[in-house]
Protein backbone atom coordinates (compact mmCIF):
# COMPACT_ATOMS: atom_id res chain seq x y z
CA UNK A 1 0.00 0.00 0.00
CA UNK A 2 3.11 2.40 0.86
CA UNK A 3 4.63 1.52 -2.26
CA UNK A 4 1.44 2.25 -4.57
CA UNK A 5 1.42 5.26 -2.84
CA UNK A 6 4.56 6.26 -3.36
CA UNK A 7 4.03 5.35 -6.62
CA UNK A 8 1.23 7.82 -6.94
CA UNK A 9 2.89 10.77 -5.20
CA UNK A 10 5.96 10.19 -7.99
CA UNK A 11 3.66 10.05 -11.11
CA UNK A 12 2.00 13.59 -9.84
CA UNK A 13 5.26 15.07 -9.22
CA UNK A 14 6.73 14.21 -12.82
CA UNK A 15 3.05 15.14 -14.35
CA UNK A 16 3.85 18.67 -12.73
CA UNK A 17 7.27 19.07 -13.60
CA UNK A 18 7.46 17.05 -16.61
CA UNK A 19 3.82 17.62 -18.27
CA UNK A 20 2.89 15.33 -21.69
CA UNK A 21 1.73 16.76 -24.59
CA UNK A 22 -2.27 17.32 -24.90
CA UNK A 23 -2.50 15.29 -27.86
CA UNK A 24 -6.56 16.24 -28.07
CA UNK A 25 -5.67 20.13 -28.04
CA UNK A 26 -7.38 22.17 -30.53
CA UNK A 27 -5.91 24.42 -33.07
CA UNK A 28 -7.12 27.21 -31.51
CA UNK A 29 -5.46 26.39 -27.95
CA UNK A 30 -2.40 24.88 -29.33
CA UNK A 31 -1.90 28.43 -31.02
CA UNK A 32 -2.53 30.25 -27.89
CA UNK A 33 -0.04 28.31 -26.25
CA UNK A 34 2.64 28.31 -29.14
CA UNK A 35 1.57 31.54 -30.90
CA UNK A 36 2.34 30.30 -33.82
CA UNK A 37 0.09 29.46 -36.94
CA UNK A 38 1.06 26.69 -38.76
CA UNK A 39 0.12 27.07 -42.92
CA UNK A 40 0.42 24.77 -46.27
CA UNK A 41 0.80 26.51 -49.13
CA UNK A 42 1.35 25.43 -52.65
CA UNK A 43 5.01 26.41 -54.25
CA UNK A 44 3.80 25.68 -58.45
CA UNK A 45 0.28 27.44 -58.37
CA UNK A 46 0.28 31.06 -59.11
CA UNK A 47 -1.43 33.39 -57.79
CA UNK A 48 -2.42 31.24 -54.94
CA UNK A 49 1.33 30.61 -53.45
CA UNK A 50 4.83 30.15 -55.06
CA UNK A 51 8.11 31.12 -54.89
CA UNK A 52 9.61 35.24 -55.87
CA UNK A 53 13.05 34.91 -57.60
CA UNK A 54 14.62 35.47 -54.31
CA UNK A 55 13.09 32.51 -52.41
CA UNK A 56 10.22 34.58 -50.61
CA UNK A 57 6.46 32.95 -49.62
CA UNK A 58 4.59 35.11 -52.38
CA UNK A 59 0.71 34.57 -53.53
CA UNK A 60 -3.33 35.25 -52.53
CA UNK A 61 -2.87 32.86 -50.01
CA UNK A 62 0.38 34.28 -48.31
CA UNK A 63 -1.45 37.63 -48.30
CA UNK A 64 -4.92 35.82 -47.31
CA UNK A 65 -3.07 33.91 -43.99
CA UNK A 66 -1.21 37.20 -43.14
CA UNK A 67 -4.48 39.05 -42.70
CA UNK A 68 -6.04 35.80 -41.05
CA UNK A 69 -2.99 35.91 -38.53
CA UNK A 70 -3.63 39.69 -37.66
CA UNK A 71 -7.45 38.87 -36.97
CA UNK A 72 -7.04 35.52 -35.03
CA UNK A 73 -4.42 37.55 -32.59
CA UNK A 74 -7.33 39.99 -31.77
CA UNK A 75 -10.16 37.52 -31.39
CA UNK A 76 -7.84 35.26 -28.75
CA UNK A 77 -6.05 39.03 -27.27
CA UNK A 78 -2.61 37.91 -27.84
CA UNK A 79 -0.07 40.77 -26.78
CA UNK A 80 2.58 39.30 -29.48
CA UNK A 81 1.60 38.91 -33.55
CA UNK A 82 1.23 35.44 -34.17
CA UNK A 83 4.17 33.91 -36.26
CA UNK A 84 3.34 31.88 -39.20
CA UNK A 85 4.89 28.97 -40.37
CA UNK A 86 4.82 27.94 -44.29
CA UNK A 87 4.64 24.75 -45.02
CA UNK A 88 5.25 23.03 -48.66
CA UNK A 89 2.19 21.34 -49.67
CA UNK A 90 0.95 19.80 -53.27
CA UNK A 91 -1.40 18.67 -55.14
CA UNK A 92 -1.12 15.12 -54.21
CA UNK A 93 -0.08 15.49 -50.13
CA UNK A 94 -2.43 18.65 -49.26
CA UNK A 95 -4.94 16.53 -47.31
CA UNK A 96 -2.50 14.57 -45.43
CA UNK A 97 -0.58 17.29 -43.86
CA UNK A 98 -4.18 18.28 -42.87
CA UNK A 99 -4.80 15.20 -41.35
CA UNK A 100 -2.00 14.35 -39.50
CA UNK A 101 -1.51 17.62 -38.16
CA UNK A 102 1.96 18.61 -39.86
CA UNK A 103 -0.16 21.95 -40.35
CA UNK A 104 -3.40 23.76 -39.60
CA UNK A 105 -4.68 24.91 -42.54
CA UNK A 106 -3.54 23.99 -46.16
CA UNK A 107 -4.54 27.41 -48.36
CA UNK A 108 -4.63 26.68 -52.40
CA UNK A 109 -7.01 26.24 -55.45
CA UNK A 110 -8.97 23.58 -53.34
CA UNK A 111 -12.90 23.14 -54.54
CA UNK A 112 -14.95 22.60 -51.91
CA UNK A 113 -16.91 19.48 -52.42
CA UNK A 114 -19.82 17.74 -50.33
CA UNK A 115 -17.98 14.69 -49.83
CA UNK A 116 -14.11 15.60 -48.26
CA UNK A 117 -11.74 13.09 -48.04
CA UNK A 118 -11.94 11.16 -44.50
CA UNK A 119 -10.17 13.27 -41.72
CA UNK A 120 -10.56 16.91 -43.01
CA UNK A 121 -13.26 19.75 -44.03
CA UNK A 122 -13.61 22.32 -46.01
CA UNK A 123 -13.85 26.22 -45.18
CA UNK A 124 -16.19 28.09 -46.44
CA UNK A 125 -15.03 29.44 -50.31
CA UNK A 126 -12.94 32.05 -49.98
CA UNK A 127 -12.57 32.84 -54.11
CA UNK A 128 -14.63 32.12 -56.61
CA UNK A 129 -13.09 31.22 -60.06
CA UNK A 130 -14.05 28.68 -62.84
CA UNK A 131 -12.58 26.62 -66.31
CA UNK A 132 -11.46 28.88 -68.82
CA UNK A 133 -9.90 27.84 -72.52
CA UNK A 134 -6.67 29.13 -73.44
CA UNK A 135 -5.61 29.65 -76.91
CA UNK A 136 -3.86 31.84 -79.15
CA UNK A 137 -5.62 34.65 -79.86
CA UNK A 138 -5.36 33.43 -84.03
CA UNK A 139 -7.50 30.81 -82.44
CA UNK A 140 -10.61 32.73 -80.94
CA UNK A 141 -12.72 33.00 -83.55
CA UNK A 142 -12.40 28.80 -84.51
CA UNK A 143 -12.55 27.32 -80.78
CA UNK A 144 -16.71 28.00 -80.12
CA UNK A 145 -17.02 26.88 -76.56
CA UNK A 146 -20.91 26.82 -77.09
CA UNK A 147 -20.35 24.43 -79.88
CA UNK A 148 -18.87 20.40 -79.55
CA UNK A 149 -15.90 20.91 -79.88
CA UNK A 150 -15.31 18.38 -82.27
CA UNK A 151 -11.33 17.83 -82.84
CA UNK A 152 -10.25 20.05 -81.23
CA UNK A 153 -6.80 19.23 -79.21
CA UNK A 154 -7.43 20.18 -75.53
CA UNK A 155 -5.07 19.65 -72.88
CA UNK A 156 -5.97 18.51 -69.77
CA UNK A 157 -4.31 17.85 -65.94
CA UNK A 158 -4.66 14.28 -65.82
CA UNK A 159 -7.60 13.40 -63.02
CA UNK A 160 -8.44 16.93 -62.00
CA UNK A 161 -12.31 17.76 -62.14
CA UNK A 162 -11.38 19.92 -65.00
CA UNK A 163 -10.56 17.11 -67.54
CA UNK A 164 -14.21 15.23 -65.96
CA UNK A 165 -15.77 17.84 -67.11
CA UNK A 166 -14.25 18.58 -70.18
CA UNK A 167 -15.03 15.01 -71.42
CA UNK A 168 -18.36 15.18 -70.48
CA UNK A 169 -19.08 18.58 -71.82
CA UNK A 170 -17.03 18.11 -74.63
CA UNK A 171 -17.22 14.20 -75.86
CA UNK A 172 -15.88 15.21 -79.57
CA UNK A 173 -13.11 16.62 -78.57
CA UNK A 174 -9.50 15.76 -78.06
CA UNK A 175 -8.34 15.60 -74.80
CA UNK A 176 -4.34 15.26 -74.30
CA UNK A 177 -3.41 14.56 -70.67
CA UNK A 178 -0.15 17.03 -69.01
CA UNK A 179 0.65 15.02 -66.37
CA UNK A 180 3.32 15.91 -63.07
CA UNK A 181 3.93 18.97 -61.48
CA UNK A 182 5.21 20.90 -64.77
CA UNK A 183 2.21 19.16 -66.96
CA UNK A 184 0.14 23.22 -66.56
CA UNK A 185 3.48 24.66 -67.49
CA UNK A 186 3.64 22.47 -70.43
CA UNK A 187 0.44 22.32 -71.65
CA UNK A 188 0.66 26.46 -71.64
CA UNK A 189 3.57 26.46 -73.79
CA UNK A 190 2.13 24.00 -76.50
CA UNK A 191 -1.03 25.54 -76.84
CA UNK A 192 1.35 28.90 -77.28
CA UNK A 193 3.54 27.27 -79.88
CA UNK A 194 0.64 25.70 -81.93
CA UNK A 195 0.87 22.11 -80.73
CA UNK A 196 -2.61 21.42 -79.16
CA UNK A 197 -5.45 24.30 -79.68
CA UNK A 198 -6.47 24.81 -76.39
CA UNK A 199 -5.51 24.53 -72.74
CA UNK A 200 -8.53 23.67 -70.13
CA UNK A 201 -7.83 24.62 -66.03
CA UNK A 202 -9.05 27.16 -63.88
CA UNK A 203 -8.66 30.77 -65.19
CA UNK A 204 -6.50 31.85 -61.93
CA UNK A 205 -4.08 29.66 -62.68
CA UNK A 206 -4.24 29.80 -66.37
CA UNK A 207 -3.23 33.38 -66.13
CA UNK A 208 -0.77 32.93 -63.45
CA UNK A 209 1.06 29.98 -65.73
CA UNK A 210 1.51 32.55 -68.73
CA UNK A 211 2.72 34.91 -66.56
CA UNK A 212 5.27 33.18 -64.62
CA UNK A 213 6.42 32.72 -68.47
CA UNK A 214 8.02 37.15 -69.39
CA UNK A 215 8.87 36.01 -72.75
CA UNK A 216 4.59 35.72 -73.09
CA UNK A 217 2.31 38.74 -73.52
CA UNK A 218 -0.93 39.93 -73.17
CA UNK A 219 -0.82 39.74 -77.35
CA UNK A 220 0.05 36.43 -77.54
CA UNK A 221 -3.20 34.65 -75.53
CA UNK A 222 -6.74 34.58 -74.67
CA UNK A 223 -9.07 33.08 -72.46
CA UNK A 224 -12.50 32.17 -74.03
CA UNK A 225 -15.08 32.32 -73.05
CA UNK A 226 -16.00 35.65 -71.53
CA UNK A 227 -17.44 34.20 -68.42
CA UNK A 228 -16.17 31.16 -67.18
CA UNK A 229 -17.68 27.48 -68.02
CA UNK A 230 -17.94 26.44 -64.87
CA UNK A 231 -17.95 27.78 -60.93
CA UNK A 232 -15.20 26.58 -58.99
CA UNK A 233 -15.91 27.76 -54.68
CA UNK A 234 -12.20 27.35 -53.12
CA UNK A 235 -11.79 27.20 -49.39
CA UNK A 236 -9.03 26.10 -47.01
CA UNK A 237 -8.60 22.47 -45.78
CA UNK A 238 -9.14 22.34 -42.44
CA UNK A 239 -8.99 19.10 -39.76
CA UNK A 240 -12.11 17.50 -39.26
CA UNK A 241 -13.83 17.55 -35.79
CA UNK A 242 -12.69 20.84 -34.31
CA UNK A 243 -15.68 22.71 -34.57
CA UNK A 244 -13.99 25.74 -32.94
CA UNK A 245 -11.45 26.20 -35.77
CA UNK A 246 -13.61 25.74 -38.55
CA UNK A 247 -15.97 28.56 -37.39
CA UNK A 248 -13.02 30.86 -36.47
CA UNK A 249 -11.67 30.32 -39.86
CA UNK A 250 -15.22 31.49 -41.78
CA UNK A 251 -15.77 33.90 -39.41
CA UNK A 252 -12.36 35.79 -40.70
CA UNK A 253 -12.44 35.07 -43.90
CA UNK A 254 -14.44 36.53 -46.32
CA UNK A 255 -15.46 35.90 -50.21
CA UNK A 256 -16.38 39.63 -50.87
CA UNK A 257 -12.45 40.05 -50.08
CA UNK A 258 -11.08 38.42 -53.06
CA UNK A 259 -10.99 41.18 -55.31
CA UNK A 260 -10.17 43.84 -52.85
CA UNK A 261 -6.53 41.35 -51.99
CA UNK A 262 -6.27 40.89 -55.61
CA UNK A 263 -6.18 44.29 -56.29
CA UNK A 264 -3.49 45.37 -53.90
CA UNK A 265 -1.27 42.23 -55.25
CA UNK A 266 -1.74 42.78 -58.88
CA UNK A 267 -3.28 46.16 -59.47
CA UNK A 268 -6.83 46.45 -60.52
CA UNK A 269 -6.22 45.96 -64.37
CA UNK A 270 -4.53 42.65 -63.86
CA UNK A 271 -5.80 39.88 -65.78
CA UNK A 272 -6.54 38.18 -62.10
CA UNK A 273 -8.97 40.67 -61.05
CA UNK A 274 -10.86 40.76 -64.19
CA UNK A 275 -10.94 36.78 -64.45
CA UNK A 276 -12.23 37.20 -60.88
CA UNK A 277 -14.92 39.61 -61.43
CA UNK A 278 -16.42 37.84 -64.52
CA UNK A 279 -16.50 34.37 -62.10
CA UNK A 280 -18.25 36.49 -59.79
CA UNK A 281 -20.98 37.74 -62.26
CA UNK A 282 -21.47 34.43 -63.40
CA UNK A 283 -21.58 32.72 -60.19
CA UNK A 284 -22.92 35.00 -57.51
CA UNK A 285 -25.27 37.19 -59.50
Amino acid sequence: MIRKLAQIVLSLALSIFFPLPSFGATVLEEIKTTGILKAGVRQDAAPFGYRSATGEWEGYCIALIELLATRLQEQLNLSQAIKIEYIKSTLENREQIVRDKTVHLECGPNTVTRTPQSGIVYSDRFLITGVYLLVRPDNKGYINPSGALENISIGVLPASLTQRFITSRYSLAQPIEYPGISGREAAVKDVLSGQINAFASDGLLLVGEVLRQPEVSKADYALVPSEPLTCEFYGMILPAGDIAWLNTINSLILVQESVEILTKLYGDDSAYVQTTEAAIKKCMP
